[in-house]
């Protein structure tokens, strides 16, 4: 049987796609990956295993660069074990939080404030909740998204950015990371991409940056790691 020639970049995309699917450490982003994610935020010990909302947030939030949270709608992206989701409930925000661990949610669903709703989504293959939101927030899932497929999250996600939008990644300033080539032919994403600041202004230039630093790891009472960037922007 002869394989058609691909013509169509929805074609490309999913040829891509298998090359990913077929590295151990492939793609960390589809459904496939589910009980990874499940297994690593409730692992007794693990830095992710925690309750704390992140650093950046929170410096950002105290600092009046997020604005007024009360009543505003959020899209949390990759919201796990909804630690940022409810940290934004409680600033009075309204909250759709969404993640591929379907049990994970089913488990911490019933602890969420009233004003969260989790739902599983695969952010690059299924529908994205309808925005506009005041702040879409992604603390950790486009890190691990292979490099064709950063294409669809930003056809996707983009748009639902009504004001403003937050995202957390590995620091290529301070950490090893994959070369996109490498990652295309083998499929092996090595565990997660890192970005340096620079690479974030670059992929989102669409919107106009606020801040853009590294993640500290001295404010008591939040998740920071000194292997993170983070990066703030406004449409």
């Amino acid at each position: 049987m002869v394989t058609p020639r691909i013509h169509t970049v929805g074609q490309l995309f999913g040829l891509l796609d298998e090359v990913v699917d077929g590295s151990e450490r492939g793609d960390r982003a589809g459904e496939a990956a589910a009980g990874f994610w499940a297994e690593l935020l409730t692992r007794p010990g693990h830095p992710l295993a925690t309750r704390l909302p992140d650093e950046a947030l929170v410096d950002w939030y105290e600092r009046g660069l997020l604005g007024d949270l009360d009543g505003a709608r959020v899209l949390d992206i990759g919201c796990g074990g909804g630690r940022n989701s409810r940290w934004f409930a409680e600033q009075g925000a309204v909250v759709v939080g969404i993640d591929l661990a379907e049990g994970l949610l089913e488990q911490v669903r019933p602890s969420m404030p009233a004003s969260v709703a989790l739902s599983k989504v695969d952010v690059v293959r299924d529908e994205v909740p309808a925005g506009p939101f005041d702040l879409v927030y992604d603390p950790g899932c486009f890190h691990h998204i292979a490099p064709h497929r950063r294409i669809t999250y930003l056809e996707r996600v983009l748009p639902s950015v009504g004001r403003r939008f937050a995202i957390v990644t590995f620091a290529a300033e301070r950490m090893e990371t994959p070369d996109d080539r490498e990652i295309v032919r083998s499929g092996d994403t090595q565990g997660g991409m890192a970005f340096s600041l620079d690479d974030l202004t670059r992929i989102f230039r669409v919107l106009d940056p606020v801040e853009l630093r590294a993640v500290r790891t001295d404010r008591e009472g939040t998740f920071g790691a000194d292997f993170l960037n983070a990066g703030l922007f406004t449409r």
